[in-house]
């Protein structure tokens, strides 16, 4: 049995809400990081090769939800790897599942948390996927 429905429970004839999971390659790492950070790329490389994780592939999920958070703010960065490093989960639910993570189980409904989970991915899909904001001289 899968997390997913140990979490969220089977219903005879109701369909098992699912959370998508983000997976990030170098190549999107390494993009993320040039746009939000454009100015300071290399110290936050160096930041988030302090993130610590059993697989690269949960580094790199890690690293791109710290930088979703963090939201271009390079102050912000040291906090965050810190708190990632205590509990990952809060840095991922916070980035990954906005929605979602603010209400306990069972509080929603499944039609609730369908549409919660729909639009978080939708958000992060669309941070994930957005061009390059800021001004470069």
């Amino acid at each position: 049995m899968s997390w997913i429905k140990k979490i969220f429970g089977t219903k005879k004839n109701k369909e098992v809400v699912e959370q998508s999971v983000a997976k990030i390659t170098d190549a999107e790492l390494e993009f993320l990081i040039n746009r939000e950070f454009p100015e300071n790329a290399d110290l936050v490389k160096s930041k988030l090769n302090e993130i610590q994780s059993d697989s690269h592939y949960g580094k790199n999920r890690i690293s791109a939800a710290v930088l979703k958070i963090a939201n271009s703010d390079l102050t912000k960065i040291d906090f965050l790897i810190t708190k990632a490093n205590e509990d990952f989960r809060d840095i991922i639910s916070e980035a990954e599942y906005p929605r979602v993570s603010k209400h306990g189980f069972g509080e929603r409904n499944e039609k609730e948390l369908k549409t919660d989970n729909l639009n978080d991915w939708t958000e992060y899909t669309n941070w994930k996927n957005k061009k390059r904001t800021h001004n470069t001289v």
